[in-house]
């Protein structure tokens, strides 16, 4: 009788403790569903500010209507902009045009040499929202031999509608 009772308690404490594993396992689960679900309400509940920010983003983006003149355009709005923001830009190269799922991407990389404030100006004024030209890379250092000028290396984008 007293084997039986042990092995009762026995198998109990194996019972209970797999059942209080099951529940910290699905009440884990239950929160993780929980919040899954707020997202997906706070999600629908802003449906109309994604749809309008779809819109304007689709009405401004622009269309790539030739690939070899969009490189050429994005180097001609950076040289006007670095020559009236007193940026030197040197070594420009197309890298041609990069296909992602939502835009088309027609990168250059450049080197820059300007003072930091000019640096600043140059950037601000190169990447306006309705432009669609991003930064995807840059590398800015001091200029060793002048400690008042800022030598970049860029990669610039220009994004068109897909």
């Amino acid at each position: 009788m007293a084997v039986g009772a042990i092995v009762f308690v026995l198998l109990n404490l194996l019972l209970l403790t797999a059942f209080a594993r099951r529940s910290v396992a699905l009440r884990a689960q239950l929160a993780e569903s929980h919040e899954e679900w707020s997202g997906m309400q706070q999600l629908l509940g802003e449906q109309g500010l994604w749809s309008a920010r779809e819109a304007a983003l689709t009405g401004k983006q622009p269309a790539m209507a030739n690939d070899n003149a969009a490189g050429v355009e994005l180097l001609d709005k950076v040289h006007a902009l670095a020559k009236a923001h007193q940026v030197t830009v040197e070594n420009e190269v197309f890298n041609g045009v990069q296909k992602a799922q939502w835009y088309q991407s027609v990168p250059v990389s450049l080197d820059t040499h300007s003072s930091w404030p000019d640096l600043i100006s140059f950037l601000y004024a190169l990447q306006k929202p309705d432009q669609f030209i991003v930064c995807e890379d840059a590398n800015i250092q001091v200029d060793p031999g002048d400690q008042t000028k800022m030598v970049c290396h860029f990669k610039i984008a220009r994004w068109y509608a897909p």
